[in-house]
């Protein structure tokens, strides 16, 4: 049975809270998982100081468009997560003109959900049913191989109206083949947020390193973007501080025609960390989100390579989100 905790008169911004409620672990797992998330008067905001004490049994809470209404707090390919969601959804990435021997074009297809758990966790899982690029035995041509998967799990820090920031640690489990940028295993702890500072505009970004824990597997091995993406090119794979910052504004409300039609641009930064000769990647990129009906969303995302190893000409990624 839920147990209400009692909760103050006032909260220290102004907004008045709504009341504290915790369950049982499996009923704060079924409640975030499958309730109402958006339901009023369910979100409250949450501090970094009760992190250790408040949320891990409370369901799950979709959090407000922003200080007025105007910025949904969705995810936008190509940029760090910043908030939690309750969806899943299938994408394709492509890059265009591979630096390497053989040259051609890289595809990947990819299913991920995001899971949340209580307001203080949330789980993530990439399944990339397909990844393929060409060979270097012009007999051959291309090949396919199924990817590495990608598991996360992510922990709230702090959410208020304008401001949500995040913990992750997640790993790259090697079930995917070296021939197509896979056979890794590696973790990457990073920090991330998502900030409405005024109007339809959201600011969102963060950084973290990717550790490889088979960097010494002397095989062609990739150095991965901050968004997931495969820098194609490089001899072995090694630690790399990776960053990123995107900036975009809202245009449309939910419920009309392309819906919450959102359009940003982002950076993506990856510094090589145990090579002082290499240098780092910067890619600069443009993405726009709509509602296509209901809770369906399209996604799409280009980005080019400005500095640094140019790994392809260009890369271009789409998805189809499914919020539930």
């Amino acid at each position: 049975m839920p147990t209400i905790s009692p909760r103050p008169s006032y909260y220290p911004g102004g907004a008045p809270l709504a009341p504290r409620v915790e369950m049982g672990l499996f009923d704060t797992i079924t409640e975030s998982m499958f309730g109402d998330a958006s339901a009023e008067g369910k979100w409250r905001p949450l501090t970094l100081g009760s992190f250790f004490s408040e949320g891990w049994l409370e369901p799950w809470a979709g959090g407000p468009a922003g200080e007025t209404g105007l910025t949904p707090r969705h995810g936008w390919l190509g940029s760090f997560e910043g908030v939690f969601y309750r969806l899943w959804l299938v994408d394709g990435i492509y890059q265009n003109n591979l630096n390497r021997p053989y040259g051609g074009e890289s595809y990947r297809g990819d299913w991920a959900v995001f899971l949340p758990f209580s307001r203080r966790f949330e789980l993530f899982l990439n399944v990339p049913f397909v990844t393929a690029n060409g060979t270097e035995d012009p007999r051959r041509g291309y090949r396919s191989d199924f990817g590495d998967i990608s598991v996360a799990g992510s922990f709230l820090l702090s959410e208020s109206k304008a401001f949500t920031q995040l913990f992750t640690l997640g790993a790259i489990v090697p079930t995917g083949q070296s021939g197509t940028g896979g056979k890794l295993m590696t973790v990457f702890p990073r920090y991330s947020f998502w900030s409405n500072p005024g109007g339809a505009w959201v600011v969102r970004g963060g950084s973290g390193i990717n550790v490889p824990l088979n960097k010494n597997d002397q095989r062609p091995a990739p150095t991965f973007t901050p968004d997931g993406g495969v820098l194609f090119g490089e001899s072995t794979s090694q630690t790399t501080y990776n960053g990123d910052l995107a900036i975009g504004r809202y245009f449309t409300p939910h419920d009309v025609p392309f819906g919450d039609l959102v359009l940003y641009g982002n950076c993506n930064v990856v510094v090589p960390l145990e090579d002082g000769g290499r240098p780092a990647y910067v890619g600069l990129g443009a993405g726009t989100r709509f509602q296509i009906t209901g809770n369906w969303y399209f996604l799409n995302y280009w980005e080019v390579p400005v500095v640094g190893p140019q790994a392809f000409d260009y890369q271009m990624s789409s998805a189809i989100v499914k919020a539930f």
